[in-house]
């Protein structure tokens, strides 16, 4: 959603935030008595000195650092335990759960994934959401682990101290979460004739319009997987192994405190399809295929395809590394060892020159690429934290700690995008741009769906765009024309953001994005000669096309809204409209069973029904209907210190077996 910048959030903007132990009140007073507020500016004023009043009792009950008297070598330890043994725990939760549903009724993968738990102060959440916070949190706690200076040896009992720290910093993840959504969003706190505190959105059909952007962003990740998935039972071990790996982790044991990594050729003898291979399928199947065995500029050797392959040797390793290790409800050090699933840095770097066939100094380079470091600065380009750096170094030994959430759970692309980034392969390099090739090889796409569109009898399509040239001063992306309508089109390689902060960033890059459209798109309108020339049709039938402006993003984040009146088109979705195909909308679990049913739509008959249905379907589309109906709104308890009863509005989403 769009914030209308008022004279009292520029008043507010350089001042310090609620989250600072510089915050202000007087400052944020005088900013709001100086100005005529509009509502949403009480809400704002109103929401800072909620949340500073929280941050301020926080710096009283909590100790820093919050592990306690632990030495950097311990509190990096302890972070990667606690964050593990809570990891599985949720997941033993959510399966029970998932497993007593079963029972009863037929289960979509959407719903399956949207399972929610309790946790131990009554709030509600799925698995992503625990996953995405207590992920992050544990990153603020290794920044101050890294700078930690407890004593050697640690004490017996570590428990207390992974609870202290564990409160300590999700309360601060969930106060600074609130705050982003407050400042980026306009979330507000609505006070209730029972004295709760009610936290909601300013504008809730946003959210779950966004919440139905990441649903869809899932399932298109998975479209390579359910492809793959039908075809790998009935392969052989052997032809299984030609789509997937040729090495593997196979044996992890710990013998005498030493860990012992065995590196072979996988049986293949499962009919589930293996993790890598979806990741590996869905990389294929998106617009960073083109860069999964590019060199990285900035790293001799290593290549996405290295570090995927090296990522998941991590998993075949954190597996192994788990299996037996017990959640015990006290932690010695030696069980803290355990959890954090400890693996000394020889054994690793063996590991990974046996599963890739690599020397040891490239085993070594793709260690350091895949090693979490603290961020620096505001500009460090591949810097997504654990997410796409799992290897966690321990202080003071030549160890490694596996993080169990991050390993299992990072968004395939998200990491690739990070890891290319970070290795040099972006727009600033003019050899490895991202941007030209990924429209080269989209517009490559688009050619193949319209030439086999068997509905379609008179399409065009500019294989290269419009060129810039001496008597055409713009070039454009994308000129398609059928049944009369031209689609004029800029193609982005937008991600799907992360955050409230990312989203305003990249509501601004959607907004230039689609000003940019206009302004080609005028000016292609007074020259209808140019689009006869490129699209190889007459003046005549030039002059006659209805033009519609359109931005197509690579991921999903505003698709089917307008922007300054230029409508937000999903790649995939375009793809998937001009292909003429059935389209797949839903697959749905049987009840009591493995087998799943496809859902299907047909969206035109013939190319003037394409036409004439198109903008109606990109506004309004299915696939994202048949998500955003299925939510609701709930209210879930919400940490807070210094005021009681509090409670967060939630998006909740319920099954959709029925379709």
């Amino acid at each position: 959603m769009t914030i209308f910048e008022s004279a009292f959030r520029k008043r507010v903007s350089g001042l310090k935030s609620p989250s600072s132990a510089e915050y202000s009140q007087s400052l944020w007073d005088s900013a709001y008595a100086n100005v005529h507020p509009t509502l949403d500016d009480t809400n704002l004023y109103q929401s800072a000195k909620w949340i500073a009043a929280e941050f301020a009792f926080a710096r009283e009950v909590f100790k820093s650092p919050s592990f306690g008297p632990l030495s950097p070598e311990w509190a990096t330890i302890l972070a990667i335990a606690s964050l593990n043994r809570e990891y599985l725990t949720a997941i033993q939760l959510r399966d029970e759960k998932a497993n007593e549903i079963k029972k009863t009724q037929s289960v979509s993968f959407d719903a399956h994934l949207e399972i929610r738990i309790e946790g131990p102060g009554g709030q509600h959440f799925t698995i992503d959401d625990y996953v995405e916070s207590a992920t992050d949190l544990t990153e603020s706690w290794l920044f101050d682990a890294f700078k930690a200076s407890g004593p050697n040896p640690p004490p017996q009992e570590l428990s207390v101290y992974a609870v202290e720290a564990g409160v300590s910093y999700s309360f601060r993840k969930a106060m600074n979460s609130l705050w982003n959504q407050v400042w980026h969003e306009g979330w507000y706190c609505e006070l209730s004739p029972d004295s709760s505190f009610n936290w909601k959105p300013a504008d809730p059909s946003a959210r779950v319009l966004n919440q139905t952007w990441l649903k869809r962003q899932q399932r298109n990740l998975l479209n390579y997987a359910h492809i793959d998935s039908t075809v790998w039972p009935a392969l052989t071990p052997s032809e299984r192994k030609k789509r997937s790996r040729q090495w593997a982790v196979t044996s992890v044991r710990r013998v005498s405190g030493k860990v012992k990594i065995k590196v072979s050729s996988p049986s293949y003898i499962s009919r589930k399809l293996p993790i890598y291979t979806i990741e590996k399928g869905a990389i294929e199947y998106s617009y960073l295929y083109e860069f999964f065995d590019t060199e990285m500029p900035k790293q001799k050797g290593v290549t996405a395809a290295k570090l995927l392959s090296a990522w998941h040797l991590l998993v075949d390793i954190a597996n192994g590394l788990k299996q037996g290790v017990a959640l015990p409800t006290t932690l010695s050090p030696e069980q803290a060892r355990m959890l954090a699933l400890e693996v000394p840095a020889a054994a690793l770097c063996k590991a990974i020159e046996d599963g890739l066939n690599v020397d040891s100094a490239t085993s070594a380079a793709i260690i350091d690429f895949l090693t979490f470091e603290i961020k620096t600065g505001k500009n460090q380009k591949g810097h997504r934290g654990l997410w796409s750096a799992p290897l966690v170094r321990v202080p003071q030994c030549n160890d490694y700690v596996l993080p169990l959430p991050a390993l299992m759970t990072s968004n395939p692309l998200r990491k690739m995008e990070a890891w290319l980034e970070k290795g040099g392969i972006d727009d600033s390099n003019p050899i490895t741009a991202r941007g030209e090739r990924y429209e080269a090889s989209y517009r490559k796409k688009i050619k193949e769906s319209v030439a086999a569109n068997k509905k379609f009898s008179s399409a065009s399509f500019a294989e290269h765009g419009v060129k810039k040239t001496k008597n055409f001063s713009e070039q454009i992306d994308l000129l398609v024309s059928f049944g009369g309508l031209c689609l004029v089109g800029e193609i982005k390689l937008f991600l799907m953001p992360a955050d409230p902060s990312e989203r305003a960033r990249y509501d601004k890059k959607l907004e230039a994005a689609a000003l940019q459209t206009k302004r080609k798109l005028e000016i292609l309108k007074t020259r209808p000669d140019v689009t006869a020339a490129t699209l190889g049709i007459s003046a005549g039938n030039a002059e006659k096309l209805r033009y519609l402006p359109i931005v197509v993003t690579a991921q999903d984040y505003g698709f089917s809204t307008k922007v300054r009146d230029v409508l937000i088109v999903e790649a995939g979705f375009l793809e998937m409209f001009l292909s003429g195909n059935e389209i797949v909308v839903g697959r749905t679990m049987q009840r009591g069973g493995r087998r799943a049913a496809n859902h299907e739509i047909e969206y035109y008959r013939n190319e003037l029904e394409a036409a004439d249905r198109f903008e109606e379907e990109a506004s309004s589309p299915y696939v994202l209907k048949r998500i955003l109906e299925r939510y609701s709104w709930g209210r879930t308890p919400f940490p807070s210190l210094a005021h009681a009863n509090v409670t967060l509005a939630v998006p909740i989403y319920k099954d959709g077996s029925d379709l």
